[in-house]
């Protein structure tokens, strides 16, 4: 799929690698054309992460703003409705690039002597979750609360993008039949 969207991209070289089941060759316009059926925010989250277009990034986090104010997360004393947007921001910035692991370099595994093991910084994922410290510090919260309340509102977030992965991917399959 990133290839397929990485074709949309200002300056993309012809993809001419990549064929239809008819056997003709697959255009930057097919695969624009099978973005028409997403909404806005899928489309432009689309775009910025596959087709690294940041073109529409302003309007992209006033979005990611907005769908974090809608999920109506209970706030504490001393939390602000700018404690929840700046979760949107941090789950949008996770989505389209996580943070890869340095240890394994985002690939999972790490080669020993005479073998290939999962990687233990990062258990075999490729990249790695922001840490509780982390998180209170970017929301301005404590520890605790940002691991009992903030970590899982960040999760279903981030599980939001990961459906709008799912979308993306079933209109570009559908699309290109």
């Amino acid at each position: 799929m990133s290839e397929l969207m990485a074709m949309i991209s200002p300056g993309a070289p012809p993809f001419d690698s990549v064929r239809s089941t008819s056997k003709s060759k697959i255009s930057a316009c097919d695969v624009a054309a099978c973005l028409v059926g997403l909404d806005r925010h899928t489309y432009l989250y689309s775009l910025s992460k596959f087709a690294l277009d940041d073109s529409g990034r302003g309007e992209l986090n006033v979005l990611a703003v907005k769908e974090a104010r809608e999920c109506g997360f209970k706030l504490i004393k001393g939390e602000g409705s700018r404690t929840a947007e700046l979760l949107g921001l941090i789950a949008l910035k996770l989505a389209i690039s996580p943070n890869k692991c340095a240890r394994c370099k985002g690939v999972g595994q790490v080669s020993l002597k005479f073998s290939v093991v999962s990687c233990e910084s990062c258990e075999g994922l490729g990249d790695r979750k922001i840490s509780d410290r982390n998180l209170a510090n970017i929301l301005g919260s404590t520890k605790y609360r940002s691991n009992k309340a903030w970590k899982p509102r960040l999760n279903e977030l981030l599980s939001n993008y990961a459906q709008r992965d799912s979308a993306i991917d079933t209109v570009i399959h559908k699309g290109l039949r």
